[in-house]
């Protein structure tokens, strides 16, 4: 029997696969129409966008009754335009070949329709991305052009181009704070196109599409959150200081160089916990050594602590310099040093309080024959580095204990700088910078025993600079140089304000909630609370193990840079998502029923 005897024969003679549907094979895919696709609907959404202002209003004309058809600057009109220029190669060889001098007469046109589930796919990633692309990048150019006028607004005055560039863009709706939020995270915007016209293309559904656009910022950002888990908290000026920090080799947790304040609980009750603290304590610890390091420096000292031998040690090795750099010099007292003490006698002394005028008075007849031998006729009058090392220290101690009346302390120093100026004309370059080099240190010195007579009793004992103390001693120095850093405390100062504010809210309940979270209530109580005898103890074993181990591993380098990096920026939805919204209602403006057209007819129409 015939196996197809079973089929019916709709004629004689036919073929018994006739009734059926033939299967449709696809060809194979090929990587120039991929490519040829995408550059295709890339070039069209590009001139949809541009053409969209002249689309939108031929459509309003022609739902009013206006005959207007292909106005030129419209997509139609620009999408010949890119296809002119597209094929303007291949109509000069069809002209070569035709004998033909001129190609721009020949007809030719590059456009094809996808059909191949690749090919639809990639004319949706370039429909959307050029999309993208199209909005992107005249946002950037008015967001830039806004930058630079605001920095180069006197420069771009006489020129006046990129201003007109930017106020015509406003007309057209494109303010800078429109085109600043339009150009924001392109990459995100990029990817975010490109996926929406991939998902799009594959399943024939532009809702799926969108969806899958609106999705990729939800994945960069928890991609983002995985790369760096930390956004930046901290202002501008608390990121100077973080600087600072990191130039003086202070190293910060990551709360404090992050400003988290999630972070900033979690260190805390580290910190306060018994077996966590351990770890914490120890970063914290090298913190201050670092610190108090940092600053002694300044005095001429490689020491952690700030303890009364290191202070003992610091004077010593400075007054060992001091006195070899005194036997070294000698200062001669010219007719500048004479006017210069003149000078500031007459400036200060007469708007002195009369309580404090005969301390600067007693200095200034220190100095007086002095003065007086430096202006008599060939007088050669010289000042031992001796005397002049006492004197100065003598006038340095006074302007310590005037800081209550600054009048005083500024004409003091006014003395100071007298003298300082005669070694700078008497002595060698060399010998010059050993005095400068010397004067720092020997301030410094004084600060940081200033500031040891400060703070609690716990930062004495250990040897540790006391924060709050030490910034009060470098404002009492130089009131009017603290509040701008000035100095070479100024900086360290700043740093010494930021490390001793770093200390969370009290906030029981959310310390609570960390601990909680630390010692694995939740996770080992209610897994063993069920369980035999032994597990009870077992899970406070576990318990008590959690929080040094996460403290452990938080303390350590690779944990702390982890949670520091800012390698990726935070995710901005509202700019992303309202960009997308921009470029759907670009790409489906063609409909002339839709709402703006029909708000645009009727104002046509004057109702």
């Amino acid at each position: 029997m015939n196996p197809f005897d079973q089929f019916d024969k709709p004629n004689a003679g036919g073929n018994p696969f006739d009734q059926f549907d033939a299967r449709q094979v696809e060809r194979p895919e090929s990587t120039p129409r991929l490519v040829g696709q995408f550059a295709q609907n890339a070039n069209d959404a590009i001139a949809n966008t541009f053409g969209f202002p002249v689309d939108f209003v031929a459509a309003g004309l022609r739902a009013a009754g206006v005959p207007v058809t292909d106005p030129v600057g419209g997509s139609a009109s620009l999408k010949r335009g890119i296809d002119y220029v597209a094929t303007l190669p291949g109509r000069a060889i069809d002209a070569y070949n035709q004998g033909s001098l001129s190609p721009f007469g020949e007809s030719r046109t590059s456009r094809f329709d996808p059909e191949t589930r690749g090919e639809n796919i990639a004319a949706k990633m370039g429909e959307w991305g050029g999309t993208v692309a199209a909005t992107l990048l005249p946002a950037a150019a008015v967001a830039n052009a806004a930058r630079a006028r605001a920095a180069t607004a006197g420069a771009l005055q006489q020129t006046g181009l990129p201003t007109q560039a930017v106020a015509n863009a406003t007309h057209l709706g494109l303010s800078p704070n429109v085109a600043k939020m339009l150009a924001t995270q392109p990459g995100t915007q990029l990817a975010s196109g490109l996926a929406g016209g991939a998902v799009a293309g594959a399943t024939d559904d532009e809702l799926l599409g969108l969806a899958a656009a609106l999705a990729v910022p939800v994945a960069a950002s928890v991609g983002r959150t995985m790369i760096t888990p930390t956004a930046n908290r901290l202002t501008n000026a608390e990121q100077q200081i973080v600087q600072t920090a990191q130039r003086e080799g202070v190293p910060l947790t990551p709360a404090q160089a992050t400003g988290s304040p999630t972070l900033r609980v979690l260190e805390e009750t580290m910190a306060k916990m018994p077996l966590s603290s351990g770890p914490m304590g120890d970063t914290y610890r090298g913190q201050r050594e670092a610190f108090t390091r940092a600053v002694l420096a300044r005095a001429g000292a490689d020491a952690t602590d700030a303890s009364p031998n290191t202070l003992g040690a610091i004077r010593r090795s400075l007054g060992t310099t001091l006195d070899d750099l005194a036997a070294r010099t000698t200062v001669n007292a010219d007719v500048q040093f004479a006017d210069d003490v003149t000078r500031v006698a007459q400036d200060y002394g007469r708007r002195l309080d009369t309580n404090v005028a005969r301390v600067f008075q007693s200095y200034v007849d220190d100095l007086a024959p002095l003065v007086q031998a430096a202006r008599s006729p060939g007088a050669n009058q010289q000042i031992s580095g001796e005397l002049y090392a006492r004197i100065r220290s003598d006038i340095g101690q006074s302007i310590r204990g005037a800081q209550n009346n600054p009048a005083l302390a500024q004409a003091l120093r006014g003395l100071q700088t007298a003298l300082d100026d005669a070694v700078e004309r008497s002595a060698s370059a060399v010998m010059q910078q050993e005095w400068r080099d010397a004067r720092r240190q020997y301030q410094a010195r004084m600060t940081d025993q200033q500031a040891m007579s400060g703070g609690t009793a716990a930062e004495r004992a250990a040897g540790d600079l006391p924060l709050g103390a030490f910034s009060r001693a470098v404002r009492m120095n130089d009131k009017t140089g603290y509040p701008l850093a000035r100095g070479q405390y100024g900086e360290p100062a700043r740093l010494a304000d930021f490390l001793s504010t770093r200390i969370p809210e009290s906030g029981t309940v959310t310390r609570g909630q960390m601990a909680n979270w630390l010692t694995g209530a939740g996770l080992f109580g209610g897994g063993f609370a069920s369980g035999g005898a032994d597990l009870p103890l077992l899970a406070a074993a576990a318990a008590a193990a959690t929080p040094y181990a996460v403290s452990r591993l938080y303390n350590t380098p690779w944990m702390h840079a982890y949670l520091t990096n800012q390698l990726v920026g935070p995710t901005a939805f509202g700019p992303l998502y309202a960009a997308e919204g921009l470029r759907q209602g670009i790409a489906h403006q063609q409909n002339p029923t839709d709402a703006a057209t029909g708000a645009l007819v009727r104002a046509l129409q004057g109702n």
